[in-house]
């Protein structure tokens, strides 16, 4: 399961990857177009132009990166913004389709031994390094070694490699994998570009050049990079695959949004994503309606508030359903979101595999929160207007990122509601470092938290299972509850997809009930794209962590750049 807690929080919006799919999705992705010709007005539903028009293979993509990678090294890569770069360069082992399903990708393909738990892969014979260098099944041991090396940080790929028991070549195009103990869900791991192993064997793996100029193995290869500007790439000619239909991409580091939709207008950029104001603002703008159309679909991306069940405030389920309902999040979908947005009731999207359509969320309900409140023991016991309990008063942090307006917005809607009943929560924002060294250690009371999918694995283990408090994982609230922790360990060991499903469904009403975080919403990801760039396929994944993606994107007007 590749989902970090760096590109899950709301200061980010952006990353990818997949799964399988559920019947109901299967029909939505083929669903409505979006004519190149229409006007700007979303067409909210998957959308795919895989087979309208005929590609042409000139000219130049410029698209926009709301921030500056950190790296470009395919094993410490961290945020959204290095993946979409490295889309280009660094074809994966396997890829996911718009379907979610696993494909080939640099392995031509795989199998899974008898035993479950190891896996074998063969390389094309093709691939090569764009120095014409042979991709060999050492540079994919190198990789998974140095993913799991404990010196090296890999965020998005060190969990997936939990309980990695041995990787050996078997030649120079074969090599195995073997894990401890067999996991339906592993295959998703190898999803993962590979690094040249003699371009990094013998260096300090943290400062060696390839990793703001990576070897490609790709379609594209790195031109240059100019810091807080831009990144640009060009075809790679000794690519053995399909390549794509632009010469050139150039991603602009744009990360302001009204600088990048005013760039869009004036034509000086061919795609950017928008917030909800942005949308707002293209869709009554005639430069906007002159020369983009929008694209806005859900992904599995959604966001929360985490409640720290070692608190005193939220040891009790009962406090943590209360609060649940008193943020009215009807509301927050149209005010906020403008409608662009489904309140969940559980830790999944609605068009995860996983989520019970049939779990309805808990109500807004003020009066009912201040009762299970008054249940808890949490009432104002000398008058002053604040609840107290054991000498103890209401009262906690409720922590945002500082760049994300909506967080703090959802924050102030909830502080003021539980004000009314009597408990108090000051909002803080912090600064970005300081506010993900906070949650990584669990060190908050309640903080403005989203996820963003990196594949569609529904397994919820990492991030709520009581064996995976910090430091060992990701349940940086500290829930513990001892039937969740079994219902999470069979559906982990259940190969049967409808017998897991209905344990999903199960752990489904115990989180809506338990409340271990309060679950908000599923917005919907809106996107502005010249008229001319067409290709363009979307899923619960989105538009970029799906294969071949952003490579069959295709500009009609190729006038010189």
């Amino acid at each position: 399961m590749k989902r970090t807690l760096f590109l899950l929080l709301l200061a980010v919006v952006a990353a990818c990857r997949a799964r399988e799919r559920p019947a109901a999705q299967a029909a939505a992705a083929t669903g409505p177009t979006v004519s190149p010709t229409a006007a700007p007005q979303p067409v909210l539903g998957y959308i795919d132009e895989s087979g309208k028009g005929k590609p042409i293979d000139r000219g130049v993509l410029r698209r926009r990166l709301p921030g500056e990678p950190g790296t470009l090294n395919a094993v410490t890569q961290s945020t959204g913004y290095e993946q979409q770069v490295l889309a280009y360069l660094s074809r994966n082992l396997l890829d996911f389709d718009a379907r979610m399903r696993v494909v080939p990708g640099l392995a031509e393909r795989y199998e899974i031994l008898a035993d479950g738990r190891t896996f074998r892969f063969t390389l094309h014979r093709e691939a090569v390094w764009e120095d014409g260098t042979p991709v060999t099944a050492a540079d994919a041991v190198y990789t998974i070694q140095r993913i799991r090396d404990p010196k090296i940080s890999s965020p998005v790929f060190k969990p997936v490699f939990e309980g990695l028991e041995s990787v050996e070549a078997a030649d120079d195009r074969t090599f195995t994998v073997k894990f401890q103990e067999a996991y339906v869900y592993r295959p998703m791991a190898f999803v993962l570009p590979l690094l040249p192993a003699n371009r990094y064997a013998g260096k300090n793996f943290a400062r060696v050049r390839e990793n703001r100029a990576p070897l490609s193995n790709g379609p594209y290869r790195l031109v240059s990079w100019r810091p807080q500007e831009s990144i640009e790439l060009e075809r790679n000619p000794r690519y053995w695959g399909d390549r794509g239909h632009f010469e050139k991409v150039i991603f602009r580091i744009l990360p302001e949004n009204a600088v990048a939709l005013s760039s869009a207008e004036r034509g000086d950029l061919d795609e950017t994503q928008l917030d909800t104001s942005g949308k707002e603002r293209a869709l009554a703008d005639p430069a906007a309606r002159s020369c983009c159309r929008m694209v806005e679909y859900y992904d599995l991306n959604y966001n929360y508030i985490a409640l720290n069940d070692k608190s005193p405030f939220f040891s009790d389920a009962r406090v943590r359903r209360a609060l649940t309902m008193l943020l009215d999040r009807g509301k927050i979908v149209r005010t906020l979101f403008k409608g662009s947005a489904r309140v969940i009731s559980g830790p999944w999207a609605p068009d995860s595999p996983a989520y019970d359509p049939g779990v309805a969320p808990l109500p807004f309900d003020p009066a009912g929160a201040a009762a299970l409140l008054d249940a808890a023991g949490w009432r104002d016991t000398n008058g002053d207007g604040t609840r107290d309990r054991d000498g103890k008063e209401m009262r906690f942090e409720l922590l945002a990122p500082a760049g994300s307006t909506i967080s703090q917005e959802i924050d102030e809607t909830l502080a003021a509601e539980l004000a009314r009943v009597g408990v108090r929560a000051a909002v803080r924002p912090l600064e970005w470092a300081a506010f993900a060294e906070r949650i990584d250690a669990g060190d908050f009371e309640a903080a403005s938290l989203a996820w963003s999918a990196s594949d569609p694995n529904p397994d919820p283990f990492p991030y709520w299972h009581s064996s995976q408090w910090p430091p060992n994982g990701l349940n940086s609230g500290f829930y513990k509850n001892a039937e969740a922790d079994r219902l999470m360990e069979e559906a982990r060991r259940e190969s049967d997809d409808r017998k897991r499903l209905d344990l999903y469904h199960r752990l489904h009403v115990l989180f809506r009930d338990d409340a271990p975080a309060i679950f908000i919403t599923n917005a919907s990801q809106k996107y502005l794209f010249a008229r001319r760039v067409h290709g363009l396929v979307t899923s619960p994944l989105g538009l970029y962590g799906i294969w071949p993606g952003p490579l069959a994107w295709w500009r009609e007007d190729q006038a010189a750049p």
